[in-house]
């Protein structure tokens, strides 16, 4: 089937993507949005509906003539996998065809998740959640994995992140590994991108053709499409929006400059900044030994009231606007 799905032509696959996004459509309506002739376009749609990827799905108003068949995709035909490898978690979700989550789970990454502990982990999550819903795995087409970087995306393999809690992640060979304990085709991306895509295609920034989408979480990442193409590192590094820097003075950054973005506003620099004014004799409604206090605490008192937590979280609000 995936080699079936690989040799569609060019345009039946553009024919897809707009019948998965606008569906349910006519043919009258994807001639227009395609500019392709209606004979051509019978031609193109039947390999999908032969593979089962696109169904007629029920009966469209009439114009004057005859009403028109409405197609969209076959969202019991198959499916997708997705993960997000972060530093804090890793999430796995089960998509229908149509972009819609049937199923997720995660779990936090701790010192104990090594490259084979995270493997074994997501491939436990996939089979458990594709039996829970009953999901025979020959439906499932293939698997998306967006990491932290930076990546070589040519090897697919995670290079040397930072700021894992956990060890042997530098030249991990991801797609290797997990290709292999599940015998299923996977692309992998920086996780930025793989976001910043999501919404173009199917969240906040649909109908966008210029978005920035800025994750903050252990380090500072961001993915940009500009006039609708997405705009990618030189060499896939991380990017350089978190290592700008705005005080010349300021902190020293895991980067080696001082001042950054990211010694200010991620998860790291407000714990940091929190712990400094607790020494500093400030009262808070934490109450944990110093080095135990976790970003999750400060948020959890910053929605409580606490005026100390909440003053952290604003600060760095405030810096990463401006």
């Amino acid at each position: 089937m995936i080699n079936q799905l690989v040799s569609l032509g060019g345009e039946s696959k553009r024919i897809f993507k707009v019948i998965q996004r606008q569906g349910p459509i006519t043919k009258s309506e994807l001639v227009l949005i395609t500019k392709i002739k209606l004979t051509s376009l019978n031609r193109m749609v039947q390999p999908l509906e032969e593979l089962g990827l696109v169904i007629s799905s029920g009966i469209g108003e009439s114009s004057g003539g005859r009403k028109p068949t409405l197609y969209d995709v076959n969202t019991n035909a198959y499916y997708l996998i997705g993960i997000d490898i972060s530093r804090t978690y890793t999430q796995v979700i089960v998509a229908d065809l149509k972009m819609t989550i049937v199923a997720k789970e995660r779990f936090e990454m701790t010192n104990e998740h090594t490259p084979i502990k995270t493997v074994k982990s997501i491939v436990d999550i996939i089979n458990t959640l594709l039996r829970r819903k009953g999901i025979a795995k020959q439906k499932v087409l293939g698997i998306g994995v967006g990491t932290i970087g930076p990546i070589n995306r040519e090897k697919e393999i995670i290079l040397n992140p930072r700021h894992f809690m956990a060890n042997d992640w530098r030249h991990t060979p991801i797609k290797a590994m997990m290709e292999k304990a599940l015998d299923l085709p996977v692309i992998i991306d920086n996780g930025a991108n793989t976001a910043v895509l999501a919404e173009a295609f199917y969240g906040k920034g649909r109908g966008n053709k210029n978005i920035a989408y800025v994750h903050c979480g252990i380090g500072i990442r961001t993915g940009v499409i500009a006039s609708g193409v997405l705009v990618r590192t030189m060499n896939d590094v991380e990017d350089a929006f978190g290592h700008m820097v705005v005080d010349v003075d300021g902190e020293k950054c895991s980067c080696g400059n001082y001042g950054c973005i990211e010694t200010y506003v991620s998860i790291a620099a407000i714990v940091k900044q929190f712990v400094k004014g607790v020494k500093k004799g400030r009262k808070t409604r934490v109450d944990k030994p110093l080095e135990n206090i976790s970003y999750l605490d400060i948020c959890i008192a910053a929605e409580q009231g606490d005026l100390l937590s909440r003053e952290m979280i604003i600060n760095a609000g405030t810096i990463f606007g401006v």
